[in-house]
C-alpha cells in the first residue's frame, strides 16, 4: 500500500509558519528594523543586495577568524558524550588528541578523516565483486523470524 504524500501550497506552509513565536519575531524584526534601515542604507535594489551579499560574506570571515582562534577543548564537546557508551573512554581519548588545536584546523582534520574514509569504501568498492557482498534480503528475514518462534 502507497502512502498518500501530503503536498503543501506555499499559504499554508506560511499560516504554519505564522504559528510560530520565532518566526513571527524575525518577521517583525525583518518588517519593523532592518528592511527600513536597509532602505535608509541603501542607494539602489542593486546597491541593497551587493550591501547583503557583502555582509554575509563579511560574518562568515569574520567566523571563520573566530574558529581559528578558538581552541577545539574550549566547545566541550567531551561533556556531551554518553557515558555509558562503552566506547566512551575512546572517544573522549580521541577529543583530547585535537585540545590544542584551534576549532579550525581540528575541523579540516576531521573533515579530511571524513573524505578519506570515503575514498577507502569507494577504491574497496571498485575491487570487489558483486558475489563478495552479504546482503539482508527482506524475505530472509522474515522466514528467519518466522522459523525462530517455532519450537
Amino acid at each position: 500500500m502507497k502512502k498518500k504524500r501530503l503536498v503543501r501550497n506555499r499559504e499554508q506552509i506560511l499560516a504554519d509558519l505564522r504559528k510560530s513565536k520565532e518566526f513571527n519575531e524575525k518577521m517583525d524584526f525583518v518588517k519593523n528594523k532592518f528592511y527600513p534601515a536597509l532602505i535608509d542604507a541603501s542607494r539602489s535594489i542593486d546597491d541593497a543586495q551587493s550591501f547583503i551579499s557583502s555582509l554575509s560574506t563579511m560574518m562568515m570571515q569574520k567566523f571563520l577568524g573566530i574558529m581559528k582562534e578558538k581552541k577545539f577543548s574550549e566547545l566541550g564537546l567531551k561533556d556531551i558524550l554518553d557515558p555509558s557508551d562503552d566506547k566512551h573512554d575512546n572517544l573522549a581519548a580521541m577529543l583530547d588528541l585535537f585540545s590544542d588545536m584551534t576549532v579550525f584546523d581540528a575541523k579540516e582534520i576531521i573533515e579530511g578523516m571524513k573524505q578519506e574514509i570515503t575514498l577507502f569504501i569507494n577504491e574497496e568498492l571498485k575491487g570487489r565483486t558483486l558475489d563478495t557482498l552479504k546482503p539482508k534480503w527482506i524475505d530472509d528475514e522474515v522466514q528467519s523470524n518466522s522459523n525462530s518462534g517455532r519450537k
